[in-house]
């Protein structure tokens, strides 16, 4: 009688488990998926920032997780590893104003301040991608990677503060040739001297 009653169960739940995966795969039983947002906008800041360069940028980013016995022993097989592409543009410029010295008859002196990262914005179709999220045979107790934290520290500006240092020659000549444009659209006999910060 007993064994009747387990085997009926197991049976039960063998039709239930399947039935669930038959109208699923059918497409008669879906899942509903909802999302709320809330955001408050804390400040608002007019700002006098000018983009002279922005470069687009493709990031392979790897992060690993291990677990350690007394925080100096990894413990084999326990490795836990995400890989993200991320697809951003960095926009370099000044975040503050140009000073402009008149030094003789049309010729005028322009200073241009440090060059900063303005900032990123990612790419629309394709910010983000997980591309490999695996974990060893022992790494049910790893913990997994947070790649929100690991997108969030690769659009940091010190990782930008890179670009900005290896592209400062095509920032230069982009703000010459912008201040140029801009001062020979009033008088084309206008002759400018650069000074960079």
């Amino acid at each position: 009688m007993l064994r009747k009653a387990i085997v009926s169960l197991f049976l039960l739940a063998g039709l239930l488990v399947g039935g669930y995966f038959f109208l699923n795969d059918t497409g008669l039983v879906k899942t509903f998926s909802q999302t709320t947002s809330s955001s408050v906008v804390q400040s608002i800041e007019k700002v006098k920032e000018t983009v002279f360069l922005t470069a687009a940028i493709q990031q392979v980013e790897t992060q690993k997780n291990k677990t350690t016995l007394f925080s100096r022993l990894d413990l084999p097989f326990t490795e836990k590893k995400a890989i993200i592409i991320l697809n951003y543009q960095a926009k370099f410029g000044i975040k503050q104003a140009i000073a402009i010295e008149q030094t003789g008859d049309n010729r005028y002196q322009v200073t241009v301040p440090k060059f900063d990262v303005i900032g990123v914005e990612l790419d629309k179709e394709t910010p983000y991608q997980l591309y490999d999220a695996s974990g060893q045979l022992l790494s049910l107790f790893t913990q997994n990677v947070d790649t929100g934290d690991l997108v969030t520290k690769t659009l940091s500006n010190k990782e930008q503060e890179n670009y900005l240092t290896k592209y400062k020659g095509q920032i230069r000549e982009a703000a010459q040739e912008y201040y140029q444009t801009l001062f020979k659209s009033i008088d084309p006999k206008i002759e400018l001297d650069f000074v960079f910060q």
